[in-house]
């Protein structure tokens, strides 16, 4: 219905999801990319970067919002709102940046025909499967002659990275994006690549409910909570504190807990991460093999009932799914625990798959 009959459900005046997305990700990009060009955020005074930030909110409207002064009253109040949150977001930034040793290496970098990568292609028999797309930002820390990087996403939702949703074949893409840059960055970025994680950095209208006299200290260590990066990054120590120096004693930013344990959470070995490469690979001839065979079932997704994007589909009145007709059925998702995630792609990527190539 959206891709391709290009239908659109009908939606009140006001700043919806999507345009809350767009601006966060543009302001994100822009100051991130001005601040990188003047040696990175440790050398940007706050006046500074608040001055940056509003010259991207100003490029935006000029760009997104002509006649901005002629939009209905709650439309400008709710875009007020959102030039706050984005201000906290970008000192959340800013404040992460200057205690890390990895920089800004790309924005908005593509992959795909005429784009900085190539696509990621899966050839099988006489046929191939190009999958083509674009990371929001590529972090990356030169150590001993090899470039460490790192994928960021900027999420505008609540979605956070879970294994449970790789096992089941879902949200892949970052992996995949990072993966592809192992095998074909060094033409980019001129140095052998090591992958260091993916993380999703949270980009969303954050609203604290806290008395008007709440200690600032407070104040930020709720807003660090809403803005706490999820993902999967790298184990090794040294990785960890060019990430964030006080990763391995008291994480603000990395998805890693400090405990009894040590750290803990969001984790993983050079070794699993190559058992995910394999295990990615092994997802892309499934799906390849899949559009290729013709199967175009639909099987939405659910990890619970109030989780069933059926429920809150605009597309309902129009789709008239029947659950058990025409080989069409829901399909519930239980979730997996990172050890028992582990132990199923071992079994699974035991014969390393045909490898997906980049040309």
């Amino acid at each position: 219905m959206q891709y391709g009959l290009r239908a659109r459900e009908r939606t009140p005046a006001g700043v919806d999801a999507s345009q809350v997305g767009a601006f966060l990700h543009f302001i994100l990009e822009h100051v991130t990319e001005a601040v990188t060009k003047r040696g990175g955020f440790a050398q940007v005074e706050e006046r500074e970067l608040s001055r940056l930030t509003d010259r991207a909110v100003q490029a935006y409207m000029d760009e997104a919002l002509p006649g901005f002064d002629k939009r209905e009253e709650r439309f400008k109040y709710l875009f007020r709102r959102l030039r706050k949150t984005v201000g906290t977001i970008i000192s959340n930034v800013a404040d992460e940046m200057a205690h890390s040793d990895f920089v800004p290496v790309a924005f908005e970098l593509g992959f795909g025909e005429g784009e900085a990568m190539p696509p990621v292609t899966v050839r099988m028999g006489d046929g191939a499967l190009s999958v083509a797309g674009r990371v929001d930002r590529v972090d990356g820390w030169l150590e001993g002659g090899r470039m460490y990087l790192r994928v960021v996403d900027y999420k505008s939702g609540k979605k956070s990275f879970d294994l449970s949703d790789v096992r089941h074949g879902l949200n892949i893409q970052m992996l995949l994006y990072l993966f592809a840059l192992k095998q074909e960055g060094a033409r980019v970025f001129g140095h052998e690549i090591v992958p260091a994680g993916v993380l999703y950095l949270p980009a969303r209208d954050v609203l604290l409910s806290k008395p008007r006299s709440v200690d600032p200290e407070v104040l930020r260590t709720a807003m660090d909570k809403e803005l706490r990066r999820s993902g999967l990054v790298l184990s090794q120590p040294e990785v960890l504190r060019a990430m964030e120096h006080s990763a391995l004693e008291e994480p603000r930013f990395l998805p890693p807990s400090v405990g009894k344990g040590g750290v803990t959470g969001g984790l993983a070995t050079a070794e699993e991460l190559g058992k995910l490469e394999r295990y990615v690979n092994h997802l892309l001839e499934e799906i390849a093999s899949e559009i290729h065979g013709g199967v175009i079932d639909a099987d939405p997704c659910y990890t619970s009932e109030s989780d069933n994007a059926c429920i809150h589909c605009e597309f309902a009145s129009a789709c008239h799914f029947t659950d058990g007709e025409g080989g069409d059925h829901r399909t519930p998702l239980r979730p997996i625990k990172p050890e028992e995630f582990w132990g199923q792609i071992d079994l699974i990527t035991e014969e390393e798959g045909t490898p997906w190539v980049s040309n």
